[in-house]
């Protein structure tokens, strides 16, 4: 694996972190949890119909281009497609709420919830084509395009954020207030993304596509349409349930558990996100590619133990990082940032099925596990459901959904791969999860039980957690000494900047 590639987006996703941390300090502090709890919803409402601005498009796209397809010919026959799914993801959503408010008379928690949603269409506009772009950058494996225009992105959200709070540009006396202007420097930064995704894909070389490329597309894609659909839905149901059975506050206390899912996520995205084309690629024999899967998966297993341990420990004060109002929803973070470990470990599982054009068990797959994140939290977060009585265990009972569903679809797609292509993971895939331990029991000893520490408190602490664990690698053989020299180099800024210079001078196309 090139290091360069992998860097880049963790560079993207560092600068994200800082941005994020600092954007959702201004959210918190001055709007509350509250009003973060009814943009959330507001998000949550829309891209519960996003499913279909994608339909797995964005899979056989990445698919297509990383085999090698005419990047142009097959470019106009996806982007004809998603520009068509994105105007009828528009129309379902807006005629939702034209049936809801108008045909039945029903409303939301407050007025705010409805202005948000509106003030949210741009991004849920820009949002499929964004990710069809990153779908094409993802197949040409150019990560530095991948990164810049998110960089850009969180910084214009960052400044936007700044500009409507600290300076109270909009005179706001009411807090819920607050989040018609989250929503507002949302789409206006997503529309800037979409800008900067456009001009890093060039030059764009559309033309009527032949009816063929399509027909090949659906073919790839429709075993996926269906795991698109309740992927979606399985994603926010979570949001609509504690907002429907308790309060906007519960929601913006989950929502803040779940920004700390999404860095962590992120940070695994650098090198997930290769992973389609790396498997996608020709292999020599069964050996070759065995080994192939063994290395993504050891990599992402050294990625994510020590940020998953490290968060788990000093989850409380993670939260009061923001404000103090998170803490009462460590436990839940905790759980959740479980689930990551085995929901990304999975990716690797899955994506070797999308590799090999086996689309119906990969789909098969996450169809499973969101039919069981649905039925979950179903059963796990309302007090009652078409008249039946639940557990009523609100935010947690969505921690627990996330965790014991991950956990089981990591099993069956670790059974299901298994058994396609055999053995393929060896002790030293799995010693990291025992190394990244060791350097923190004396943590867990000392700081389970803290719940304020300063940022630049948290970051030493973090970063000779980190060095440890490095040193502890090399110690017990689990990376040589040309993989060490690796992982140092994606700090490495000369190679990391001489690598982006040179991706970007070279046209996508």
């Amino acid at each position: 694996m090139e290091s360069s590639k992998p860097s880049i987006i963790m560079l993207q996703s560092g600068i994200g972190l800082i941005l994020g941390y600092l954007t959702f300090l201004i959210i918190f502090r001055y709007a509350g949890v509250e009003a973060y709890g009814v943009f959330s919803f507001a998000l949550s409402f829309g891209l519960l119909f996003s499913f279909i601005g994608d339909l797995g498009l964005n899979t056989a796209h990445v698919k297509m281009i990383s085999s090698g397809k005419n990047r142009a010919e097959y470019n106009s026959a996806f982007f004809l497609l998603k520009i068509s799914m994105t105007l009828i993801y528009i129309g379902v959503m807006l005629l939702s709420l034209y049936v809801w408010r108008v045909v039945l008379h029903r409303g939301f928690e407050t007025r705010f919830e409805l202005i948000s949603i509106l003030l949210l269409i741009p991004y849920f506009f820009s949002l499929p084509l964004i990710q069809g772009i990153r779908s094409f950058l993802t197949g040409t494996m150019e990560a530095a395009k991948l990164s810049i225009p998110g960089i850009v992105e969180s910084l214009v959200r960052f400044l936007l954020i700044v500009i409507f709070f600290t300076i109270n540009l909009f005179h706001v006396r009411n807090a819920l207030e607050y989040s018609m202007y989250i929503s507002i420097a949302y789409s206006i930064s997503y529309v800037v993304y979409l800008a900067m995704n456009l001009y890093f894909g060039r030059p764009w070389k559309f033309k009527w596509p032949d009816f063929s490329i399509i027909k090949e597309y659906m073919k790839f894609s429709f075993p996926l349409l269906i795991a698109t659909v309740v992927a979606t839905i399985s994603s926010n149901i979570s949001q609509i349930l504690i907002q429907t059975f308790f309060h906007a506050y519960e929601l913006g206390g989950y929502s803040g558990d779940l920004k700390i899912i999404q860095i962590i996520s992120t940070f695994a995205g650098s090198i997930t996100i290769m992973i389609l084309p790396m498997l996608a690629k020709d292999s020599k024999d069964m050996n070759e590619y065995k080994g192939r899967v063994n290395y993504i998966t050891k990599y992402l297993i050294m990625l994510l133990s020590p940020l998953i341990i490290f968060t788990i420990i000093f989850a409380a004060p993670i939260l009061n990082l923001w404000t103090s109002q998170l803490i009462s929803f460590e436990l839940p973070l905790r759980i959740m940032l479980l689930s990551v470990f085995f929901s990304v470990v999975s990716t690797t599982f899955i994506n070797h099925f999308n590799a090999t054009s086996n689309t119906k068990v990969s789909s098969f797959i996450n169809i499973f596990n969101s039919v069981l994140i649905i039925a979950l939290d179903i059963i796990l977060i309302p007090s009652e459901f078409l008249g039946l009585r639940l557990m009523n265990l609100g935010v947690m009972g969505a921690a627990l959904a996330m965790l014991i569903s991950s956990f089981i679809t990591f099993l069956y797609s670790l059974f299901l791969i298994h058994k396609e292509i055999g053995k393929f993971i060896d002790k030293n895939a799995i010693l990291p999860i025992g190394v990244s331990i060791l350097p923190a029991l004396p943590l867990i000893i000392y700081f389970y039980n803290s719940t304020k520490m300063s940022a630049i408190y948290l970051a030493g602490i973090f970063v000779g957690y980190t060095v440890i664990y490095l040193l502890l690698l090399k110690a017990f053989r689990v990376i040589d000494e040309e993989e060490f020299r690796d992982i140092i180099n994606i700090v490495n800024p000369k190679k990391l900047f001489s690598y982006i210079i040179d991706e970007l001078r070279k046209p996508s196309q």
